[in-house]
């Protein structure tokens, strides 16, 4: 073999692993988020959620989840989930973002979101994840933990706050539990 034809099938080998394995990693960043949302027999929540990344220094990135309610105008109820609706100019999205993160609200029991984003959006670096749910009136409970996307898998299990405190009519424990993200 001549070495011109060496050289052409090593550019053409090159060429086709670099088109199978894309252009610099992964073309979306890959999210699996578990909860028990749990059953509360002492009153009604209203269990509307939001899930969103934040940088390590407090600024708003990407809403990755949220409930039919809270997308379709329960943003504007400054009591429910007002953590992400404070930060957040939903009014303003997109119609694709919207479509790619409004879901049904999730059913009592475990839950298994596989969620994604595009990569471009969010670059490799240390984040905070977020989920608040809210309870009622003003009551929500936000979880949250230290997240790091890079190449590897990554995960994390988020510890619970009280908006603006416990529920005092609340005699089970929280909402969720067992919560657990992996981003990959």
């Amino acid at each position: 073999m001549k070495t011109s034809d060496r050289i052409i099938t090593k550019l053409a080998l090159a060429a086709v692993i670099i088109l199978l394995t894309g252009f610099g990693g992964a073309k979306s960043r890959k999210f699996d988020i578990r909860f028990n949302l749990n059953d509360i027999q002492s009153f009604v929540p209203s269990t509307q959620i939001a899930i969103w990344l934040e940088t390590a220094d407090n600024n708003y990135v990407r809403t990755l989840y949220l409930t039919e309610y809270l997308s379709y105008g329960g943003y504007n109820i400054p009591e429910i989930c007002n953590g992400w609706s404070s930060k957040t100019k939903w009014d303003e999205v997109t119609k694709e973002e919207f479509d790619a993160v409004t879901s049904a609200t999730p059913s009592v029991g475990d839950v298994k979101l596989k969620l994604e984003c595009p990569a471009s959006l969010v670059p490799e670096g240390k984040y905070r994840i977020f989920i608040e749910v809210h309870l009622v009136d003003e009551y929500n409970e936000l979880y949250s933990g230290e997240l790091t996307i890079s190449g590897k898998k990554s995960a994390v299990a988020l510890e619970v706050m009280y908006k603006p405190e416990k529920y005092p009519k609340k005699t089970e424990g929280d909402i969720l539990s067992n919560v657990q993200v992996t981003a990959k």
